[in-house]
């Protein structure tokens, strides 16, 4: 696994893209790096962390007062790191088991009944807070 990474955007304050190779069509991994960094104790600003595994990019916004921009990239950086060196393991997936098991055309139906009926049913209490 590639753990090089390069600046791809930084021209906004506190917001840093970065080209990072791993996460490329890696879920798995680019899940797994967003919440090592946001977890992290010493990662205590980074507040916002966005992988893009089409583009192998990861968008960062960090608060100034805890974090430059040095300081960000060698966070990502023994991140990726450990990540590579399989310290820091890849979780199991936590998919809902019934939902698992059911048809795409079964799912997609589950899910239309439960918008419509949740907006039928929001149109029902705004009609009786409005007529009230």
């Amino acid at each position: 696994m590639p753990t090089s990474i390069a600046i791809a955007h930084n021209k906004v304050p506190n917001r840093i893209r970065l080209r990072a190779p791993c996460i490329k069509n890696q879920a798995a991994i680019a899940d797994l790096l967003k919440l090592r960094l946001l977890k992290r104790p010493e990662a205590k600003g980074i507040y916002h962390a966005e992988p893009n595994i089409i583009t192998g990019t990861l968008l960062i916004k960090y608060h100034p007062a805890h974090h430059t921009e040095a300081g960000v990239l060698a966070l990502v950086e023994d991140s990726i790191r450990e990540i590579a060196e399989g310290k820091i393991k890849l979780p199991e997936k936590s998919k809902s088991q019934k939902i698992g098991k059911m048809s795409p055309a079964a799912f997609f139906t589950r899910e239309l009944f439960v918008d419509i009926f949740g907006n039928l049913i929001a149109g029902i209490v705004v009609a009786a807070i409005i007529s009230a």
